[in-house]
């Protein structure tokens, strides 16, 4: 999703729980949401963690968040649609998905020997990346469930295994059959986190204003990324011995001479 601009708005009144904190400042930045209130002129500084927000609400010029430990934090602006947005912009946001692969984009998932590994792996990782790019696009939760979408995602994965086969053994049935199957087979830990991640889209897309609910499918998501950075080790290992064995196919050894 796209970021909001940050900024300082005035709040008219500030209360946590039951106490009132009168007139504040909301700071929201990408980590934290910071209120400075001045209660019978004393500076008190309450900084809420975003990862710490269980839910937020808005009723006229009333924002309520709700954070984990229990407490409910009341803020009154008039410019509280803003600060709702501003908060809604950090609480809804997209978790890092490919900075912690192991595999994807680095040497160590392109140890392939064939000569074309690297962009067998591309093509591999091209729906995740292409979805990850459409979503950060987007301008709501519900958008950027949607770009996610498991059907196409599976379908995608599915058409990418079917060519790596094509590509080794197109004249040779039997083969293809069996790297198809070989390659389908191995993905089995992404295919269970894209059913999984679809399971809670569902509910994420009912209910696209709970934090709690979108942090369940963000989590998902997740899994699914490191699910495909698992799997294509074992693909990779497929396709070098896939290559190898084409290789042999098309260049057979040179009979011997005879004595």
């Amino acid at each position: 999703m796209a970021e909001t601009p940050r900024g300082t708005i005035a709040v008219n009144a500030a209360r946590v729980g039951r106490a009132d904190l009168g007139e504040a400042t909301a700071t929201v930045d990408d980590d934290v949401l910071t209120v400075i209130a001045r209660p019978s002129g004393a500076e008190r500084l309450l900084r809420i963690p975003i990862s710490a927000i269980d839910g937020l609400a808005i009723e006229g010029d009333e924002v309520v968040v709700s954070v984990r430990d229990g407490r409910q934090v009341a803020l009154t602006s008039g410019d509280a649609a803003k600060l709702h947005q501003e908060i809604v912009a950090r609480c809804f946001v997209l978790p890092e998905l490919t900075r912690t692969l192991r595999t994807f984009g680095s040497r160590r998932g392109q140890r392939g020997r064939r000569p074309n590994a690297a962009a067998d792996q591309q093509k591999f990782f091209a729906p995740l990346v292409d979805a990850r790019r459409a979503a950060s696009k987007t301008s709501s939760a519900v958008e950027t469930i949607a770009a996610f979408e498991t059907a196409t995602l599976t379908r995608a994965v599915d058409e990418a295994l079917r060519k790596f086969a094509n590509e080794r053994f197109a004249q040779n049935g039997p083969a293809r059959r069996a790297l198809e199957a070989e390659l389908v087979d191995s993905t089995e830990p992404l295919q269970a986190a894209l059913r999984a991640l679809g399971e809670r889209a569902s509910e994420a897309q009912a209910h696209a204003d709970e934090i709690r609910i979108w942090r369940t499918w963000a989590l998902s998501l997740r899994n699914v990324f490191e699910a495909a950075d698992r799997v294509w080790v074992a693909l990779d290992e497929a396709l070098d011995a896939a290559h190898a064995s084409a290789s042999r196919v098309a260049s057979p050894p040179a009979p011997r001479a005879r004595s």
